[in-house]
């Protein structure tokens, strides 16, 4: 399948010509899945989560050196979401992921951040630093006045348990803002 174009594979999943030559290149995948019969969609949208747990549990071998990384590794998850999720990137002394874990689903504009449920993977999984992810599905990735309060809030009970807030980053469709790379945390 790799010697297709994108235009030829949206085709075939479609089985609908008219559908591939509308293509440009930023095609939405809930657009593409609408398009599909109820039996097609479950079977791509099964295709397409499947792809991202397998790529996602390589990547939980990696080791985070910059902002760009932890984009990498979690824009897939959470570029074409309509709604808000917030994550969670444990990682080791060594800067290596431990694990990637989904710790709330929102809503279109907010989703609701619990720290005692962070505070304890942390420390379940013996974390020495972390990072916080979530998505802004509007794609406006400038932080709200929420978003810098519950990055403190994180960051000061983080502190108590010696455990280090790394960044917390704020993922648009195919852009991020990082609290680190400006200069905030």
């Amino acid at each position: 399948m790799r010697e297709v174009t994108d235009n030829e594979l949206i085709s075939e999943l479609t089985n609908k010509q008219a559908v591939s030559e509308e293509w440009t290149g930023e095609y939405r995948l809930e657009r593409l899945f609408n398009s599909l019969t109820p039996h097609r969609r479950r079977i791509a949208m099964a295709a397409v989560e499947l792809y991202k747990r397998r790529n996602t549990a390589r990547d939980k071998r990696k080791t985070i050196h910059n902002s760009r990384d932890v984009f990498d590794i979690m824009q897939p998850l959470l570029c074409d979401l309509d709604n808000e999720e917030f994550w969670l990137m444990p990682l080791n002394q060594a800067g290596r992921v431990i694990d990637t874990v989904r710790t709330t689903m929102g809503g279109i504009c907010n989703t609701p951040v619990d720290i005692r449920l962070i505070m304890r993977k942390l420390v379940e999984v013996a974390a020495s630093t972390f990072i916080v992810i979530h998505n802004h599905p509007s794609g406006n990735i400038q932080p709200s006045t929420d978003d810098r309060r519950i990055t403190e809030a994180i960051r000061r009970a983080a502190e108590i348990f010696r455990i280090h807030l790394h960044d917390h980053i704020i993922i648009g469709h195919n852009s991020y803002y990082s609290f680190s790379d400006e200069g905030i945390l």
